[in-house]
């Protein structure tokens, strides 16, 4: 017996030194391209089993944070798709590595790896270097939140010291689906934990972060035609069609909550379309991930952009680097997109994750960002659907302002924060914004994680105005064209309360000053002014009787001489009498008033009445946090934006960016036409958004 109990202690004392050897079986020793010794940060990649039942494994490559901070960081990053692998991010976005022509690898500056212990997953099963049996793929977002958590509880065993990590989990495009299932179901455990009164939770988990997210089906499918109308893309009879494409979308909304309708996305199509040119036999269109580059082979259209990815893909099929990072057990080889994972998904009933926002606000921050030339999960999705959120208690973003977000003094977007949320707006950038701006993106991350110190390779960073300043804004840059559909409100006054806008009453003082002289002498000026215009008054009227005093006795003397009549007044009639007639006498005969009944058609009333959007501003709420509704019909939205003369939109709404603009309200229906947009209104004034 004593046996038995020796040789369990002593497996006891073994097993941490166990589970540290199953952790080194892990790491990255070798990778072709590039010396890993001379590397800052030890990594590790491989499989971890989640489902033996399907031979189901997700594939991760980790990088541990360079530099100690206090407490540590963890970050998990998820690309979109579905389907489509996180070594995207790793070798184009905000990984360590660039792959280079010749199969090398250097490091990129704007990796996340310095401040965050950064996980790259692919997921769901199927995708990128994950595996398991075709028939076991997953079917909806609940199994896919089950099965990360599956993943994550297998993971902390290997690595037990990230388990106390603040924990962060980030992705884009359709990992704005994924994340909030994700996060929902993170949370209710650690719930439940808490019910239980356990001593520690189940997950550390700080934040969410979403670029360019997939999060709201009916404000994105809105925001894409919007979008395309706003930058001259979607024109003539391909408008035409997205008009009808628009009204069937907006129908099948009402009856659906779906993630994805067929026929909704047939707006991408039509803009696609749209773009469309002949150029030497050969067809190109504009790049559905970025609107600047128009020269795309048609009818891809940017699917095989960034064109880096060439060199991505070779990389990572080379048998030497399959080996080092432990990814033999998958057979087929890595694809960047898998459609067999997103065919999967076709029948999944799922309701957007926009309905789970408002609950994980309650608990977490969320940060939501998006690159300004980005059509396919344009900006103007994220705003519309901001806007259309109630959260916290309040609907939108309330007194928050939106303020411009400095590098080295120059404006590189713009930050609006309020009640847990965090809106970025990046300039110049795309689909894939670290791509595009991973210096701007790394210093976006780490200000929502809370790491760094307000600088990125020597870049200085800020939001605001600089300390010590008078709160005044820099010159600002020419407005890109790619914004909001709705620059800063004209009159500041209209996001205030009443009691803001009310003028308050300045204390009294003993003595005057130079003010109160000024003051003293524009008020005896326009006592003056009132006093010359009186005498004027009295001089004419004195005039204008004295004219019809003679006529009258002018009138009487003819009247003498003739025989009385009805019409005639009695000469008895009195002064006052007299006076009155005066007056009745140098009436002018009115003008007969059209009505609208009248055959004068230049005279008939038109009234164009419009409801101006409700911009980027939060209204009180009922106390309930919901999403507003996105099934309701738009007719009970917030706010509209007119169209076409034949088509109106459903709710709205815009972002407030607090620029300087010194417009009229009325400028913008100066050059009214029906059948135009409000965005038409803009193009017509020059504004580019």
């Amino acid at each position: 017996m004593w046996k038995r109990v020796f040789w369990s202690v002593l497996g006891l004392g073994f097993l941490p030194g166990l589970m540290a050897q199953k952790a080194e079986d892990y790491r990255i020793t070798h990778l072709p391209g590039i010396d890993v010794n001379t590397l800052p940060s030890t990594q590790y990649a491989g499989h971890v089993e989640i489902s033996p039942e399907t031979n189901g494994h997700l594939f991760f490559w980790m990088i541990e944070q360079a530099q100690t901070t206090s407490p540590d960081k963890l970050i998990i990053w998820l690309n979109g798709g579905p389907g489509c692998s996180s070594m995207d991010g790793l070798f184009l976005e905000n990984g360590p590595f660039r792959v280079n022509k010749d199969m090398s690898l250097s490091v990129s500056p704007g990796g996340w790896q310095d401040y965050a212990t950064t996980v790259f997953l692919d997921q769901p099963v199927g995708t990128g270097f994950s595996f398991a049996e075709t028939i076991s793929y997953t079917k909806n977002l609940t199994q896919i939140a089950k099965d990360f958590t599956v993943f994550l509880d297998e993971f902390f065993e290997i690595f037990p010291d990230l388990k106390s990590k603040d924990m962060y989990i980030a992705g884009e495009s359709y990992a704005g689906t994924y994340i909030p299932y994700i996060a929902s179901l993170m949370l209710d455990q650690n719930a439940i934990k808490e019910r239980e009164a356990s001593l520690c939770i189940l997950y550390n988990l700080k934040g969410i972060a979403i670029g360019n997210g997939w999060i709201s089906p009916r404000h994105h499918y809105d925001a894409i035609y919007d979008f395309g109308v706003q930058n001259n893309i979607l024109v003539g009879p391909y408008k035409a069609l997205a008009d009808k494409h628009l009204d069937r979308c907006h129908t099948l909304l009402d009856r659906s909550s779906r993630i994805s309708i067929e026929t909704c996305e047939q707006l991408m199509s039509d803009i696609l379309d749209s773009s469309t040119y002949e150029e030497k036999g050969q067809q190109y269109c504009v790049n559905q991930y970025d609107i600047r580059i128009k020269n795309e082979e048609a009818p891809m259209c940017g699917q095989t952009w960034p064109h880096e990815l060439t060199q991505v893909t070779e990389y990572l099929r080379l048998p030497e680097l399959v080996s080092s990072i432990h990814a033999k057990k998958q057979s087929l080889g890595w694809v960047e997109c898998a459609r067999s994972v997103s065919y999967a998904l076709d029948d999944d009933k799922s309701p957007p994750s926009f309905d789970l926002l408002p609950s994980i606000l309650k608990e977490i921050p969320i940060l939501l960002f998006s690159g300004e030339y980005d059509l396919i999960c344009n900006h103007l999705g994220t705003e519309y659907m901001i806007g259309n959120m109630t959260w916290n208690g309040k609907q939108g973003f309330k007194s928050a302002k939106s303020e411009d977000w400095f590098m080295d003094d120059k404006v590189v977007g713009q930050y609006t924060e309020d009640r847990n949320l965090t809106y970025v707006l990046i300039k110049d950038g795309s689909h894939m914004v670290p791509y595009d701006k991973p210096l701007e993106t790394l210093d976006m991350i780490n200000r929502f994680i809370g790491a760094g110190d307000n600088s990125v390779v020597g870049k200085s960073s800020r939001v605001g105005p600089s300390n010590g300043s008078n709160g005044s804004k820099p010159p600002q840059p020419a407005k890109p064209q790619a914004k909001p559909t709705t620059s800063k409100t004209q009159d500041e006054s209209k996001t205030k309360t009443p009691e803001e806008n009310e003028e308050k009453p300045k204390e009294p003082t003993d003595k005057g000053t130079p003010e109160d002289e000024t003051k003293n002498s524009d008020y005896w000026e326009q006592y003056y002014s009132w006093g010359t215009s009186a005498l004027i008054f009295v001089i004419l009227f004195a005039a204008l009787l004295g004219y019809c005093w003679y006529r009258s006795r002018k009138q009487d003397r003819g009247n003498y001489s003739s025989a009385p009549s009805r019409s005639t007044q009695a000469p008895s009639r009195g002064i006052m009498g007299r006076i009155a007639g005066f007056f009745t006498e140098c009436q002018v005969t009115p003008k007969p008033k059209f009505r609208l009944n009248d055959p004068y058609d230049d005279n008939e009333l038109e009234e164009l009445v419009v409801e101006t959007p409700t911009l980027f501003v939060a209204e009180e709420s009922d106390g309930e946090d919901h999403p507003n509704s996105s099934t309701s019909s738009p007719s009970h939205a917030a706010g509209s934006a007119v169209r076409s003369s034949n088509n109106t939109s459903p709710s709205r709404f815009a972002a407030n960016y607090n620029e300087e603009n010194t417009d009229d309200d009325f400028d913008d229906f100066a050059d009214w036409d029906e059948s135009s947009s409000l965005v038409d209104v803009d193009h017509k004034q020059g504004k580019k958004h």
